[in-house]
């Protein structure tokens, strides 16, 4: 039976109750460090779930907004920049996200009026009391949505750590993607402090996997060494930490991603379209058009991450299930 839990010590006045069973389901990309691959690899992980049927929720904490470039409605009326998610936190606002940008996809956008909301929060953060309504507002008001998805994904912002806080107390599991230079296991570490400093106010909030985004796929022994490193600076068994599927680095694919606003997988469907070499070098056709072949392998390196990260979940679950530890 799933069972309601309070955030906060009974005796405290006003705290916000937080249904924990209702968050179960949120995944969380984070690295304390930017330009790692978070908003790609979210975005894929919610749309390859969605094209499977369920249901999902892909909410973009960032104020660059990415996602609607990403997803390819960025310039359309349906991307409100964040306003919505700036009214949810601030003022306490319905969530409404943006319904079918892919089938069984919905978003929430960020964008300009992310920017606004630490500012407006900030102000908030100098009572004890106070600060703990603050950094569960997302929480409650993903809560009220939740039961409309079967994934909620958020994509967080690498340059604000009250943002940061905001998703890490409604979150139950965090995947960090990374790149194998020091600054990655930089933020790495950034990310594992706030992580248990949220703990006080999310206990159910845990780190599901770390993985290597944009790799050499010849750089074996470099992935290993950054197994190793991740393992000895988070002081656990490097299985426990890392998940074994890696995103390749394909240079064109991750310009023609934002480019067309199509995922990887939806530019794989297009590679049968791409005009022949040599129609190309006659000038019979336009080489602008032409995708990526390389799309087809990178799709099948989002595919096997987004299985794996959803077979530990269910497994991380299934264990506290049984433990009688989930709420």
């Amino acid at each position: 039976m799933t069972s309601s839990v309070v955030a906060w010590n009974e005796s405290e006045r006003a705290q916000p109750a937080v249904d924990w069973g209702r968050l179960g389901k949120v995944y969380l990309f984070a690295n304390g460090k930017g330009g790692v691959g978070k908003t790609t690899c979210s975005t894929h992980a919610a749309a390859l779930v969605a094209s499977d049927g369920a249901r999902t929720l892909l909410v973009d904490l960032n104020g660059q907004g990415n996602v609607a470039n990403v997803l390819g409605f960025a310039n359309t009326e349906a991307n409100d920049q964040g306003r919505n998610l700036f009214s949810a936190i601030t003022a306490g606002a319905p969530l409404t996200p943006v319904r079918d940008v892919r089938p069984n996809l919905d978003v929430i956008p960020g964008g300009t009026y992310v920017r606004r909301i630490p500012p407006v929060i900030n102000a908030e953060m100098g009572n004890a009391q106070t600060a703990k309504q603050v950094l569960m507002s997302l929480a409650l008001a993903l809560q009220e949505i939740s039961d409309h998805y079967g994934l909620i994904v958020i994509d967080s912002p690498p340059e604000s750590q009250l943002l940061l806080q905001l998703a890490l107390c409604a979150t139950r599991f965090v995947v960090v993607p990374m790149k194998t230079d020091d600054l990655s296991r930089t933020g790495l570490r950034e990310l594992a402090g706030d992580l248990r400093a949220m703990r006080e106010h999310n206990p159910y909030l845990m780190l599901l996997g770390c993985f290597v985004f944009a790799s050499g796929t010849n750089a074996k022994a470099i992935r290993k060494e950054t197994r190793e490193n991740v393992s000895r600076d988070l002081g656990q068994n490097a299985d426990e930490v890392m998940l074994k599927t890696f995103i390749r680095h394909s240079e064109a694919v991750g310009q023609q991603v934002p480019k067309y606003g199509r995922l990887a997988h939806e530019l794989e469907r297009e590679i049968v379209n791409n005009p022949k070499y040599w129609d190309v070098k006659k000038g019979k056709a336009d080489n602008t058009a032409v995708v990526s072949t390389t799309s087809r392998p990178v799709a099948e390196d989002f595919a096997k991450l987004t299985e794996e990260i959803l077979i530990r979940g269910s497994q991380i679950r299934a264990e506290m299930i049984e433990k009688g530890v989930w709420p």
